[in-house]
């Protein structure tokens, strides 16, 4: 794409990475014979979550831009204000059933059911989806491309989703 344009959010979320198991799967026998790891994400914490979208295109609007940062912001508002101060979990979590009855019954929890294991990974997928999703639904998608997805976790640690 000639021109790419990038827009960032913040928003604060919990969620667990239940599927998590240090001893095994890819890149365990990097950490082979060392001291038994501890599987921290498959309790419930939290993130300061940066978002970071990117879209391009090889042609500029009438107004001379890829589109308005206006537009983008609004296109992942209703998202963005939905999963804020939420806990994001996977309905194929064990604890799934639990933790809606304790928000059902107490009110002091927001709830955000995905249906996949919400790594950093797995949200930037998820967030890319929507937004090409917003942008065919307006027929933009022949202009405007959705280039990445940057979802940041920490200031150390980032995931990025790749357009098509």
């Amino acid at each position: 794409m000639k021109w790419q344009i990038t827009k960032t959010f913040r928003f604060e979320a919990g969620h667990r990475v239940w599927k998590q198991n240090l001893t095994c799967g890819r890149g365990a026998e990097i950490s082979y014979g060392k001291e038994k790891p501890i599987n921290k994400c498959v309790n419930l914490h939290g993130h300061s979550y940066m978002l970071e979208v990117t879209l391009g295109s090889n042609t500029l609007s009438e107004q001379d831009m890829v589109m308005d940062f206006y537009h983008v912001k609004n296109a992942l508002k209703d998202l963005i204000d939905t999963i804020d101060h939420s806990f994001i979990i996977d309905v194929n979590d064990p604890m799934y059933g639990e933790l809606r009855e304790v928000a059902e019954k107490y009110g002091a929890m927001k709830l955000f059911p995905v249906d996949f294991c919400p790594t950093a990974e797995a949200l930037a997928k998820f967030f890319y989806d929507y937004l090409v999703n917003k942008l065919s639904e307006v027929g933009l998608l022949e202009d405007v491309k959705v280039i990445k997805v940057v979802l940041w976790e920490t200031p150390t640690s980032k995931a990025e989703y790749l357009g098509e």
